[in-house]
């Protein structure tokens, strides 16, 4: 295993690598780590230094991102809205696929969807019939492996598919915790397609 250091807050910290891509690293460290989500730590030795942000925390191991990753743009409003997208000046946005289950909740009514991919502009839903009003405000609960966070979303247009219909949601609310653990999810989501690939 390559060792590395990590800077942290004035601190370094000892640790070896045991997974390095350049979306992801995860570091196995020597001594307890006191880091949360979201901050920023400087990974270096003798061949790079790299500015990066904390995505998970458990015990002595931490996983990290680039600093610039999309990843972090995930849960935050565009500067630019809907409407923007499909103007005569198209804004490239990176959309991470997934497969994961949730619920759409209205109410008493809840719905089953499939959530195909989720972008900065929001989240990509696909359910077999037209339940879903737009414009609507909707409870939503999302099955991340053990653990399931509940955004609430706003569905903002439909797309009549050749077997299901696709709906875009854009996300209207969620708390920091839950937009911590989606975004962890969405990384060990892309790790495990780059692995089956």
């Amino acid at each position: 295993m390559k060792e590395i250091q990590l800077l942290h807050k004035g601190k370094v910290y000892h640790g070896r690598i045991g997974y390095d891509q350049s979306d992801m690293i995860e570091v196995q460290t020597v001594a307890p780590i006191d880091f949360t989500c979201g901050d920023k730590v400087l990974c270096f030795d003798f061949q790079r230094r790299q500015l990066t942000r904390v995505l998970h925390v458990s015990n002595n191991k931490v996983i990290l991102a680039p600093k610039d990753s999309e990843i972090f743009d995930i849960g935050t409003r565009p500067e630019h809205g809907y409407d923007d997208c499909f103007g005569d000046e198209q804004v490239t946005i990176k959309s991470f696929k997934l497969n994961t289950f949730a619920t759409l909740n209205d109410d008493f009514k809840i719905t089953a969807v499939r959530i195909s991919d989720i972008s900065q502009m929001g989240i990509g839903i696909e359910v077999n019939d037209f339940s879903i009003k737009l414009n609507h405000v909707y409870d939503m609960k999302i099955f991340c492996d053990d653990e399931c966070i509940s955004p609430q979303v706003i569905v903002r247009y439909a797309h009549i598919m050749e077997k299901t219909i696709r709906y875009g949601a854009e996300m209207h609310k969620i708390s920091t915790s839950d937009l911590n653990k989606l975004r962890y999810h969405i990384a060990t989501q892309q790790f495990k397609q780059l692995m089956h690939a």
